[in-house]
């Protein structure tokens, strides 16, 4: 009967940029606090993307209810973009700092 259930495996996780504690400085630090800063944004902006698709889901033929909702959808996916774009500026920026330090 027991071996039926199988046996755990230990996974090994590969490092998490937003959780690597190797690199320091002033640089690495503010990198990370902003890196945090906007997954929390993204996060929210999911929520409100669920929240918008909701409201428009169950708007029943209200028209109000219907435009609340794509308006909600149409911003949270334009926030989407934009906290993406903006965590990508900031590891850029956070690299060429870090190797104009090193070197």
């Amino acid at each position: 009967m027991l071996n039926l259930i199988g046996r755990a495996h230990a996974i090994n996780f590969p490092v998490i940029p937003l959780l690597d504690t190797g690199a320091t400085g002033l640089t690495a630090v503010i990198t990370r606090i902003v890196s945090w800063l906007m997954v929390f944004a993204g996060f929210v902006a999911v929520i409100y993307l669920i929240y918008g698709g909701l409201l428009y889901i169950t708007a029943g033929g209200d028209a109000e209810k219907s435009k609340s909702g794509r308006t909600a959808l149409i911003n949270a996916i334009i926030g989407i973009v934009i906290i993406a774009l903006a965590l990508l500026i900031v590891r850029w920026v956070g690299s060429i700092m870090q190797a104009g330090t090193a070197g």
